[in-house]
This record gives C-alpha cells, structure tokens and sequence, in this order.
C-alpha cells in the first residue's frame, strides 16, 4: 500500500521535533551560582591592635581594625603597635612608625611557597609557624632576610637604610647585592647600603629586649583550644578568639557548630559592623572579637530554641549573604548551610528571611544597625523569591562596588546581573595577573537534588567544601555499625542448635533451674544413655547426677522430695554417702521408740524406768 506525502502530513511528522528543539534548555551556570570563595590563605587575620594604624588598599586609604582581612598588596602604616597572624600560623609583629606592604601570601615560586613583606621602615619581629612549609622573605632597602625553618627574628629598618637584623631563634640568611651569608640564633648583623659588607656579625644575649620585645612576646604567643579542634585545619590559627566568646555545640544536621555568648534577643549576623568596597567585593567589617573568621567563612544558621549559631567553612568571602534590592533600598541576609538566606522568627522578620533593609545612601555609614529598617511591608518584599531554587532574584556572589558609587550611595547599577557579572569575572582577572589569587568555582551536577549540595571545586585545596560535610559523619561512624549488626548473628547461631533437644532441657529447668546445667555442651550424649535401660553404664560416667536426674521421669518423684536424694546417694559411690547411710539407720531405731509411747497412751500404761535402759541392750545384741 502506498501513503501520499502530502505537504499537511510532512507538518505533522515533523512537528515533534519542533517541539523538542524549542524546548526551553536549562540555563548554563552563571558565575553567582559557581562562586564557592578564595583560598583562606591568601587573606590574613589581625591578631592584636594598640593605638592608631592605617591600612590602604588600593585607592582607599582608612583605618585598620581588628575585623578588617589583610589581602595582597595592602600598605599598612603604624604609630601604634600590632600582630598579623598568617593561614599556617606565622605571627608578624609591627612597631611605632612603621610601614610595610603585604606583598605576597603564600604565592608559588619556582615551586615554592613564599610569603613577601616589604619593610620600608619601622620594625617588625616574625615568628614561623610550627607546621610552615613555606619561607618567609622581607625585603629592605638594604637587603632581604629568608627564614626557612621554624624560627623567630626581628628586623629594623631606619630612613637611612641602616638595616639591623637579630635571630632570636633558628636560622635567617641575609642577601644584598654584595653578598649573602647566614644569621644564627643569638647572633645579629648590621647593614648600611644594597653595597655594604655583611660581616659585621655580633652576638647579643636573647633575654635583652626593650618594652617593644616584652610586648611581642604576649601578644605573639600561641593560644590553641577547643576551637582549634572543632574548625577545619586550614582555619586553626584563625579560631582563638572562638574559645573566649561563644561555646560549641554538637548539632545532629550540621556536626559541631559555634554559638555566640552575650548576644541580644535580636541581635543577628551582619548587622554590627559597616560595609567597606574593596577590590574583591563589599566586605564586612566587625569588632566583634570573632569577626574575622565567622563572617569570612562558615554560613550561619538560626534555630528555634537554640538561635543563631555559626557553621564553620574552609573558603573565604568578603561577606557570605545574599544581596537584593529595590528602588532606593539594599539589602543582604546570611548565607544559611543550602547556599539561601537564613530563616528567622523575630519581630517583624517571624518566618522570613533575615534581611538587613536600609536605604541606599546609608550603606557608607559606619554603625549600619541604626539605619536598619523594621518595616514589615518592606521585608515582605525582599522575602520574595523561591526558597533554594538556583536562580533566586537574590545575588549570594560579592557584590563589587566602585569607591565614588560606595560614597554617593548610587549602587543601583552594582545590582545589575549583567554588570555584576562583568565585574567579578574582571576582578578574578586582575587578581591573578597581579598576585596569582583565583576564585575557586565548583562543579554543579545535573538538575535535580544534587543541586543543594554541590561537589569538590574546580580548582584550590583538594578538600571537600563546608556545604557537603554533613555526609562526613555517616561515613565515619558506619564502619562502626557494621561490625555491631554482625554480632547478633554469632549469638544466634547456639540457639538453632537447641531446638533439636527440647525435651531434655525442659526437664533439667525443672529439677534445677540454676544457670550452670544451661551452658553445658555433653547434654546430646546423655540422651543417647537414656535410651540405654542398663544401670551399670551410669556407674562409671563422670557426671552421675544429671544422669539420673534425667531418666527420673515417673510420678513418684513429684509426691516425695526425699526420694530422688536417696536414689542419688545410691548411685554415687563416693566416700562421703557411706556416713550419710549411718545417719538414717539411727534415724529408724529412734522411730520405734515413739512407737510404744504412742500405744502405751491408749492403755494408760504407766512409763517404766528400766524400759530404756534394757533397749540400748537390743541395740548391742
């Protein structure tokens, strides 16, 4: 049979494929959605600070507080005093007139982890951390100290570029262009010129220090505890200030989390603090002792009955929350475990995201809590949007915000995906061209629930990220379980066996219920004897007792109790029944005794004296 392809038909046949083909396709990941932070070791946290010191960073010059991360490049300038603590826990101390430059942190040189400080004057003492694999380089005027191993050294360097170098411990070489040569412990050098001779090498006495030496020694010293074991490894020198301000807890969804203490009824994260617009984004600046490390890394989580508690994270980020806004107001939440805004139940915000609203031109203000706004209608806006779907109209990568936009309040156009977008990508260029500093992205898989928890990043430390660890503890603890479930299985095996022998064990429970006669193994050999009617076999066995125990099965054992005895004592011919025989017969010659005072008192016949003299006399005979 032939079929006529008529023009109608060919429409037909080929509209399923039209349909196909213009099928929406899933949109390819945006750069919001990859974004999963830097390396923590590119950033340094300020440890201590006393009197007054700036910090400049790029174009911005401002002061440096406790909360403010040191990045690559940043020039810090001191009148007062200071410690620096590094990601493999060196410690750089900074005097009075002092500058220097950040000016790299740990970058790769001919396969080597280097760490560059640029001292152009002033003092600084650095101290290496226990576990360090990389070396430690300052730069002077004059010439350039390298401490390899653990140790601790201080460098001065004056406007004259006299440079004078003392090696408290270890060992530090020192290069100019004339020559190099080595430094030990308790030795120091004094240098004049990049010309000069490097042989003025002297010994000084290590316990000779001035108040600034006195001051390095506390502020330096190591103080690790129980949040050094409770956050990842990379965050352990970053995560003292945790142990004097909150307490941890064991949760059973997110593992071990940190609580703050001595926070108010509605209090929440970002919210004390101010917003500064550097170069890798608006990041948030806090003197909150614990700033640093709970607001560059970790999300945060709230809770009813427990409130706001910190979930530690590995990578870093300006500030983890999410941004939105509307025409004339900003906005930015905290990041929650699923990568959305965090959820909380006070006041106005009661079952809503935990948005922090302020007007546009109030995001330059230094104490930004007193310009957040409690106005229900507005919250109830930014709370739109659809819970942990990827494409929320909230932005959760770091919003980057030029300085005349920051100071004029005009950020509208930061807000823009398409300007966003461009800005972060041209950041991640620059930083890596400059410093080699990359954004570290993650893999998302294909659509579906995997999507809540993203896999390993592209790039940066072979490590799993904070988001999926809550799969950690089941791995851990289920080869433990295993080996439980297999036990049971042991114990059961015995109790098959016994069903093959159930009337013997019912009659040795009711002759003697004591818990020996139940582990006994010989009991399948008894039964065979008991199908045996020959008593002599039941003489030389071992264990005589249980024999005739068992075969006792008539009903006169169950009337008289004294009988089984008897019949045991026959049968065991050991030396102790043959006294045991003599008690009875005594027993019976007494028993007639009573006899005839029994029948004496029928006839009322009076008792005799002699009577019991004459019967021990039968007793002889």
């Amino acid at each position: 049979m032939s079929i006529t392809c008529t023009p109608t038909r060919i429409a037909l046949l080929l509209l399923p494929a039209a349909i196909v083909m213009a099928a929406p396709q899933a949109p390819a990941p945006s750069e919001d959605e990859t974004y999963q932070g830097e390396a923590p070791e590119r950033y340094a946290m300020v440890r201590a600070l006393e009197g007054e010191v700036l910090v400049r960073k790029g174009e911005l010059d401002e002061a440096l507080t406790r909360g403010t991360p040191i990045g690559e490049g940043d020039v810090v300038e001191s009148r007062g005093r200071g410690v620096l603590q590094l990601g493999d826990g060196t410690r750089v101390a900074f005097g009075g007139a002092t500058r220097f430059t950040v000016a790299a942190l740990f970058t790769d040189k001919k396969g080597e982890r280097q760490v560059l400080l640029r001292l152009d004057y002033g003092r600084v003492r650095v101290l290496m951390g226990g576990k360090s694999d990389a070396r430690l380089r300052v730069d002077t005027p004059s010439g350039s100290a390298t401490c390899f191993d653990k140790g601790s050294f201080s460098l001065e360097a004056e406007r004259d570029r006299t440079v004078r170098l003392k090696v408290h411990t270890g060992r530090v070489t020192f290069a100019n262009e004339r020559n190099e040569t080595l430094v030990a412990a308790g030795d120091r050098l004094t240098v004049f010129s990049p010309q000069d001779g490097l042989d003025r090498v002297r010994g000084f006495n290590t316990y000779d220090g001035d108040e600034f030496d006195r001051w390095c020694e506390r502020a330096m010293a190591l103080r690790q505890g129980e949040s050094s074991q409770r956050v990842p490894s990379e965050l352990r020198y970053y995560a003292d200030d945790l142990d004097q301000s909150g307490h941890w807890i064991n949760s059973p969804e997110f593992g071990w989390v940190w609580q703050p203490n001595g926070v108010a009824e509605d209090w929440r994260p970002y919210t004390h603090g101010r917003w500064a617009p550097y170069a890798g984004g608006m990041t948030w600046i806090s003197d909150e002792p614990w700033a640093y490390v709970a607001y560059h890394h970790g999300r945060w989580h709230w809770a009813l009955g427990a409130g706001w508690f910190w979930i530690p994270g590995i990578y870093y980020s300006p500030a983890w929350v999410a941004w939105n806004h509307t025409p004339g107001y900003a906005g930015w939440a905290p990041l929650g475990y699923h990568n959305t805004p965090c959820h909380w139940g006070y006041g106005a915000w009661g079952g809503g995201y935990a948005w922090n609203v302020v007007a546009v031109g109030h995001l330059n203000f230094g104490n930004i809590h007193t310009r957040i706004t409690i106005n229900t209608g507005l919250l109830h806006t930014f709370n739109g949007g659809g819970g942990r779907d990827l494409h929320a109209p909230w932005q959760r990568s770091p919003l980057i915000v030029s300085r005349s936009e920051f100071h004029s309040g005009h950020v509208d156009t930061a807000f823009q995906p398409e300007v966003h977008r461009e800005r972060l990508v041209t950041y991640e260029r620059q930083a890596q061209a400059a410093t080699g500093r990359v954004i570290i992205r993650r893999e998302l898989r294909p659509a579906g629930p995997a999507e809540l928890h993203p896999g390993s990043p592209a790039s940066g430390p072979a490590r799993v990220p904070f988001e999926d660890r809550h799969t950690q503890p089941i791995e851990r603890f289920a080869p433990k379980e295993r080996p439980r479930e297999l036990t049971p299985s042991r114990i059961e095996a015995p109790p098959r066996e016994r069903p093959a022998e159930p009337r013997p064990k019912v009659e040795d429970r009711r002759a003697e219920p004591g818990p020996r006669e139940r582990p006994m193994e010989p009991r399948p050999k008894v039964e065979e004897r008991r199908l045996e009617p020959s008593p002599r076999e039941r003489v030389p066995e071992p264990r005589p007792k249980t024999e005739e125990r068992r075969p006792e099965t008539s009903p006169r054992e169950r009337t008289p109790e004294p009988r089984p005895r008897v019949e045991e004592r026959r049968a065991e011919p050991a030396p102790r029944e043959r006294p045991m025989e003599s008690r009875p017969s005594r027993g019976e010659e007494r028993r007639p005794e009573a006899a005839p005072k029994a029948e004496a008192k029928p006839h009322q016949a009076p008792p005799k004296a002699e009577a019991p003299k004459e019967k021990p006399k039968e007793e002889r005979h």
